[in-house]
């Protein structure tokens, strides 16, 4: 399993679906909808030996994905649009080897007692009472059922984690990186390579002689699909927000008074501040028995055993340990509120007794009352707002064009010149308000000439277009382009002649004709080189682009390579001077890195084969018929 989890590790969507498969969220189902679909499997996707995945439990699996992917994105991916991007696959592939890693499991008789489930549990701080700091069973129930899982449901995955885990740490407890191997990897680590170069600037080319009339006529028609313009649209929209109604509603002095009264205490304060005192023990016993004794009214200075005692004064936020902030600052707490014992886990044991609340200051009306205002109309203009878009889907429906619709919503009409589908204008400039309204602006393009679009919510605004010409695809006429045909010869030109001057230059250091050195100062440039050896290990430290670093550990001694820049003005001329044979230094140096490289691979090829014959024993089925199914249901359902 490793080594495919490894391989989606990759790229950052890989690693969120990763991330949350091990989590482990979602695995169980119920009946099948796909009952129809039969390889053996029933309704299941996949088996192996007594570990099977359904229909529902993948789907879930996939809804709790996109739940998290979801979350805090400004651009939420539907299911299709996951499917598109391949994340149904990369779930697919990591299922298919939890079942394999599952079923084998089972096979050997591989599960975790009931200890090991729960010191997992005690590892989670949400499942602890906020006042002994302990696992809780109410508290871990109350949790579970908060997220939408039952008891069962959740312990049977964390058996399935723990399984998986001893499975994976099992196969390469014994794994041992070969001397002979680690030898070969540190030697090749520790090569190095000196190399140098000069900046060659395109500027200093000689320029070719000036295209004529009939280059550049040539050079037209050569390029008449390149030089075709895409059907543009000319369009008309409304964009209808909460703001465009904020001047018909009104808040009155007496409702800012009336929200600021009510709550003044909460939203318009500063902070509170609660004093707490800290005790430490030095033994369980003595800890509990001070938390008995303070419980019953206790005044803390009596206490007995108390190594020591710290008052302090915070805010929540400044309180780092979430139990302890939770019991001193939650709803409800006040004077007298206890929490502990905790174990610090150096053997001292923790008791806190919260003192006094502070509240913080109450901020005048005056320096919030635009706040209250502002908020409030903007409430009810969105009120209004709503109220409007049921209209307007009426309007729509009803066949208004975009000028009565905008009349009837008090907005105008804003008019754009022809776009390509991206937006552009003819003169390459974009059309940023059209292009924000995404949904409607893209419905424009399938629309005749004065159609209106469906309404689309994008951001805070609501969108309508109208497509009010069509402007058909063309090739412009030589006359029309010939400036601008022109000055994209002469680039070409330039180019090529700058690159035939480098290459020149190459084959003359190559044959021995010329040397680096020599061309550096015809070029009139200077001779740079790393600080020292490059080796594979401080490659990315040498001041090399990448590709410059490819080439040169992929070539010989005396060998030259040429790299542009992006923009094409300026080329790398470099050369590797020589590969130099590592020191019994180097080899040292490198030995750790070349363990840590190799032990690496090995690990993966290892969990690769493995889990390939685990596929074998537990005689793994994939019901690829129902995964299409399942996928085809998507397309289906959206």
């Amino acid at each position: 399993m490793l080594a495919i989890m490894k391989s989606l590790t990759q790229s950052f969507l890989g690693k969120v679906i990763a991330m949350i498969i091990i989590a482990g969220m979602a695995f169980w189902g119920v009946d099948s909808i796909f009952n129809q679909v039969r390889n053996g499997l029933g309704s299941d996707l996949m088996a192996a030996g007594n570990s099977s995945v359904s229909v529902e439990a993948f789907d879930k699996r996939i809804e709790v994905l996109l739940r998290n992917v979801n979350q805090n994105s400004e651009s939420p991916i539907t299911k299709e649009e996951a499917m598109t991007r391949g994340m149904l696959d990369q779930v697919f592939q990591l299922q298919e080897s939890q079942t394999t890693n599952l079923g084998f499991a089972g096979k050997i008789g591989v599960e975790p007692s009931t200890e090991a489930v729960v010191s997992e549990l005690k590892k989670v701080d949400a499942f602890k009472n906020p006042l002994t700091g302990e696992l809780d069973l109410a508290t871990y129930q109350r949790v579970l059922s908060q997220n939408r899982f039952t008891q069962a449901e959740y312990e049977a995955q964390v058996k399935s984690d723990l399984t998986l885990n001893a499975l994976t740490t099992g196969a390469k407890a014994g794994l041992i990186t070969p001397n002979v191997l680690k030898s070969i990897q540190s030697r090749y680590l520790a090569e190095s390579r000196d190399v140098a170069w000069f900046i060659l600037d395109a500027a200093s080319i000689p320029k070719p002689k000036a295209p004529t009339e009939e280059d550049v006529l040539a050079f037209y028609n050569e390029n008449l699909d390149a030089l075709k313009q895409p059907e543009r649209r000319a369009i008309d929209m409304v964009r209808v927000s909460a703001d465009d109604f904020l001047s018909q509603v009104e808040v009155t002095e007496q409702e800012i008074a009336t929200i600021y009264e009510a709550g003044k205490s909460e939203r318009f304060s500063e902070p509170e501040q609660r004093t707490y005192v800290e005790m430490i023990f030095d033994t369980r016993d003595a800890a509990r028995n001070a938390f008995a004794a303070l419980a019953g009214g206790a005044d803390p200075s009596t206490l007995q055993g108390v190594v020591s005692r710290d008052s302090k004064t915070s805010m929540q936020d400044d309180v780092q340990d979430l139990l302890l902030r939770d019991a001193m600052f939650g709803p409800g707490k006040q004077s007298g509120a206890l929490f502990g014992p905790k174990d610090l886990g150096d053997g001292r044991w923790l008791v806190a007794r919260l003192v006094s609340v502070q509240p913080g200051a109450v901020f005048p009306i005056e320096t919030v009352s635009e706040q209250i205002r502002t908020d409030l109309a903007r409430e009810r203009a969105t009120q209004l707002l709503y109220e409007k878009l049921e209209a307007l889907d009426r309007s729509i429906n009803a066949g208004f064009d975009l000028n009565e619709i905008a009349s009837d919503l008090g907005v105008p009409v804003m008019s754009f010149e022809p776009v390509d589908k991206n937006g552009y204008t003819k003169d390459g400039l974009p059309m940023i308000g059209l292009m924000d309204a995404k949904d409607a602006f893209s419905q424009a393009f399938d629309m005749s000439v004065n159609d209106t679009s469906n309404q689309f919510t994008a951001a805070d605004a609501t969108y309508v277009t109208s497509t009010r010409k069509i402007v058909a695809p063309s090739t412009p006429d030589f006359e029309e382009v010939k400036d601008d045909v022109r000055a994209a010869l002469i680039m070409r030109n330039e180019g090529e002649a700058a690159q035939n001057l480098v290459n020149e230059i190459k084959e003359r250091i190559d044959s021995g004709a010329s040397t680096l050195e020599a061309e550096a100062k015809t070029a009139k440039s200077v001779i740079e080189s790393p600080p020292g050896a490059v080796t594979r290990m401080n490659a990315e430290e040498s001041g090399l682009p990448n590709s410059a670093i490819g080439g040169i550990f992929a070539g010989k001694a005396g060998e030259v390579f040429v790299y542009p820049n992006r923009t094409g003005d300026k080329y790398m001329i470099v050369q590797l001077k020589a590969v130099n044979d590592p020191s019994e230094a180097d080899l040292a140096a490198a030995d750790a890195t070349a363990s840590s490289a190799l032990m690496s691979s090995l690990d993966s090829d290892l969990q690769a084969a493995v889990e390939a014959e685990m596929a074998k024993a537990t005689k793994l089925k994939v019901n690829n018929a129902a995964y299409n199914a399942y996928k085809a249901s998507i397309t289906t359902d959206q």
